[in-house]
């Protein structure tokens, strides 16, 4: 959570900063104008992004994120791409946000199949729901004069799309790992079962 607030806030004060210092020379705003806009863009960016992982979340059938849709697959070249760009360095420092969905991923270390197939489902959801952001977040250079869009409501667009995209790669990475764990673990279940009808 820090990390995203430090970027948000960073992110807009930078914006800030280099049209007081270099946009003003070519565009005519006034100082208030720029602090207003680039801190209404944040907000602006922040709120098309709830919009559309409401809509991904609450709006589309949930048997399109069940484990049992292989188009959430990562492939191995995929995989390989995460980890070259050192995913498993980062990726526990990237905002949590299953706890806006009454799903925690605390039992991860003692999972049953059920919990599994359950974070499977959060998992792709979440994916679609950052990919979503990433991509509608743009429309907010609707809402602004086109003379202004690539100096104020642009670099926020980009700022956002890159906040969305590190929880698409580690959701992506994640699943087929969550996938692998869950036949593993209904190997065991069955063990167990018949085991105990023997006994």
């Amino acid at each position: 959570m820090v990390l995203y607030i430090v970027s948000i806030v960073g992110g807009d004060l930078l914006i800030i900063l280099l049209n007081l210092f270099f946009g003003k020379a070519y565009f005519d705003y006034s100082t208030k104008y720029v602090i207003i806009s680039s801190i209404l863009a944040a907000i602006g960016v922040i709120a098309i992004d709830g919009v559309f992982a409401t809509i991904v979340r609450r709006c589309l059938p949930e048997k399109w994120f069940d484990y049992t849709v292989k188009f959430h697959d990562a492939s191995k070249k995929e995989c390989k791409f995460y980890e070259k760009i050192g995913i498993k360095k980062w990726k526990d420092k990237v905002l949590e946000l299953g706890m806006f969905t009454n799903f925690s991923k605390k039992n991860i270390t003692d999972p049953n199949v059920a919990y599994l197939e359950r974070f499977i489902l959060e998992n792709n959801y979440g994916y679609w729901c950052h990919l979503a952001d990433a991509v509608f977040g743009f429309l907010l250079l609707l809402f602004y004069p086109k003379e202004y869009r690539l100096v104020i409501p642009f670099p926020a667009c980009i700022i956002n799309f890159i906040l969305n995209m590190l929880p698409v790669f580690i959701l992506r990475y994640n699943t087929n790992r969550l996938k692998r764990t869950r036949i593993v673990l209904l190997k065991k279940e069955e063990k167990a079962k018949q085991s105990a009808t023997v006994l």
